[in-house]
């Protein structure tokens, strides 16, 4: 990785940022972390993921980092910095380190990371063709609505959609589907309805699924927040993904079903343009 990275305060070379062994991220995954896409230096969707970060700082009880007012001059000038155009930017913040105890308390500040990502989300040929999934049952723990940094029950289920020939996964529990190994799931009915699980605690609020739901309605789109059999979701003539890496993705095979013709939708088509259209709107970095 070249170009900088954002360290407890510092801009640094990657092969000059450390952190301690004792960092109860590493030691306990004591940590949160948000995923920004950036497209033509626009930041998207800034306020809803900082939201939804000092949302999981809260729940989980992690310090606040001393530099989360200066948040959004910062993910800009990593930015800048790392002549982004099209990428992502990844923050991650950890308790800090200290003794290794599961009670404890750091002795340091919070460890803040920020980094960047170049690449063409845009350009993904799956955007069109979409893609295959899993199907697996979700074994996760049951604050999911947090965006924690353990995630390797996540990790296990795309390596082994991949074994499969699969490109992602996504989880079901005894009532229906959950949400996607790292993205919101919806399905559009037959009817045109687009349809996702409803938030709790079993399910993290993305920001990309939020907005999704705002872009479909002012276009229109009845939308519904509902229970998701496995049966509907695998009858569904459309199922696609949302998040900030994926943007709206079209699933067009569940495991060893084909979804609707197996190619991309036309709901999911327009709304994949909407989301474009809204990214298009958004200022760039630097003007």
């Amino acid at each position: 990785m070249s170009g900088e990275l954002f360290l407890n305060g510092r801009y640094l070379p990657p092969e000059q940022a450390t952190v301690s062994a004792f960092d109860r991220g590493f030691l306990f995954g004591e940590g949160i972390y948000e995923v920004w896409l950036v497209v033509g230096r626009r930041l998207v969707d800034l306020d809803s993921h900082l939201s939804r970060l000092d949302r999981s700082l809260r729940e989980t009880g992690i310090p606040v980092p001393p530099e989360r007012a200066a948040l959004p001059a910062i993910l800009a000038e990593i930015i800048t910095r790392n002549a982004i155009t099209d990428g992502f930017i990844y923050l991650q913040i950890t308790s800090g380190a200290g003794e290794r105890n599961f009670t404890g308390e750091a002795s340091t500040r919070p460890t803040l990371l920020i980094l960047a990502q170049e690449k063409d989300a845009l350009a993904a040929p799956a955007l069109q063709s979409g893609i295959a999934v899993d199907l697996v049952p979700d074994i996760r723990w049951l604050r999911r609505d947090i965006k924690t940094i353990m995630l390797l029950p996540q990790v296990m289920a795309k390596k082994a959609a991949m074994a499969h020939g699969r490109q992602d996964a996504i989880f079901y529990d005894s009532t229906g589907v959950t949400e996607g190994a790292s993205a919101n799931v919806f399905i559009v009915t037959a009817q045109g309805d687009v349809v996702t699980r409803a938030l709790s605690h079993e399910l993290l609020p993305g920001c990309t699924r939020n907005r999704v739901m705002i872009l479909a309605r002012e276009a229109g789109l009845t939308v519904r927040e509902e229970t998701i059999t496995v049966d509907a979701l695998l009858a569904a003539p459309e199922v696609f993904l949302t998040s900030a890496t994926s943007l709206v993705m079209p699933v067009v095979r569940i495991g060893d079903s084909t979804i609707g013709n197996g190619q991309r939708g036309a709901t999911t088509q327009r709304l994949q343009q909407l989301y474009l259209n809204y990214i298009d709107s958004l200022p760039p970095i630097g003007g």
